[in-house]
């Protein structure tokens, strides 16, 4: 694990502020110089996020003229498209049958180093007074008491900032499938077998693969989306579908690591978020609710051994 002194964590942040990019190059669960590049780079988020409240710039969901109703019993946007109980049945037959070598485990998730904590205690100030003296551009925002993951997921930048290393094979596992075949629990299946059963990183891979460039306008013609099913559940299958993935997995990795009351709490500020930005989208909160009430289930399932009995 790679430590730096205080100092130079500072000499990192401050020198990173005219920095765009980073990405991790391996696996670092704690990684001092990218966090000093991730705090640096969230203050560039409260000017983004003001834009895309005024000018909603980010990719809608899909438009009123391309929702079709469906049957009788069909509500738009009222209907959740994904059946969590067979999910996690589902899930237990890949970890049982599919692949009865690996034992799943939760994993040890990605987070804020020594420094980084120890610089957050001041470093919203310290950033502060640089903004009013001159030397920062942009409004710094607090992210202490906040973990790294979360400030991560919330801003798409799990793909930067918490690499697992097996993204590029999932990539290229995905490309194999023809268009529209994979199911999420395909995608589950193929990164928990590279992940070698850490669901921790078997979630986040897939969150990673799928949020690479997540506000990119054109992301619904990414060659990659063509190979995943469409998930929502309330417009032709011309919509965000990316979104719905990404949404899921990304929630459902959280919902699997903190306790119900949180998770359900981040996916509802989630949702009120995209609300604000993207206008109403009543199928983005339902997969948001439910699948952090999926996460807790699935930690459920491996805490208490139950994956292990076929129902």
């Amino acid at each position: 694990m790679a430590t730096i002194g205080h100092r130079e964590f500072k000499d990192v942040l401050e020198s990173s502020y005219e920095s765009r990019m980073y990405r991790q190059d391996s696996v670092m669960l704690v990684d001092p110089h990218g966090d000093a590049m991730l705090i640096r780079k969230l203050d560039t988020a409260f000017v983004k996020l003001l834009s895309a409240l005024f000018h909603q710039d980010l990719p809608q969901a899909v438009s009123d003229k391309e929702r079709v109703a469906g049957d009788a019993d069909f509500k738009i946007g009222r209907t959740y498209s994904l059946d969590n109980d067979l999910l996690l049945d589902r899930f237990a037959e890949i970890f049982r049958l599919n692949y009865p070598a690996i034992t799943p485990y939760l994993g040890e998730e990605h987070a804020w180093s020594y420094e980084a904590r120890i610089y957050n205690l001041y470093g919203y100030w310290h950033r502060l007074w640089r903004r009013c003296t001159g030397k920062q551009q942009d409004f710094p925002i607090p992210v202490i008491m906040h973990s790294k993951l979360l400030m991560c997921l919330s801003c798409g930048w799990t793909s930067r900032y918490c690499v697992t290393g097996t993204e590029d094979a999932l990539t290229e596992r995905i490309m194999s499938y023809p268009d529209r075949s994979m199911q999420i629990h395909d995608l589950f299946a193929e990164s928990y077998a590279l992940n070698r059963g850490n669901l921790y990183m078997t979630l986040l891979t897939c969150e990673n693969v799928l949020t690479g460039q997540p506000h990119r306008p054109d992301r619904e013609l990414d060659p990659l989306q063509q190979r995943l099913s469409y998930i929502r559940n309330d417009s032709k299958p011309l919509g965000d579908n990316y979104g719905a993935w990404y949404h899921f997995f990304g929630i459902a990795l959280y919902g699997m690591l903190r306790p119900r009351i949180v998770s359900t709490f981040v996916a509802n500020t989630e949702s009120l978020g995209s609300y604000f930005m993207e206008g109403p989208d009543r199928q983005e909160t339902l997969i948001n609710y439910y699948g952090a009430l999926f996460g807790k289930e699935l930690r459920k399932m491996i805490k208490n051994g139950s994956w292990l009995i076929a129902r």
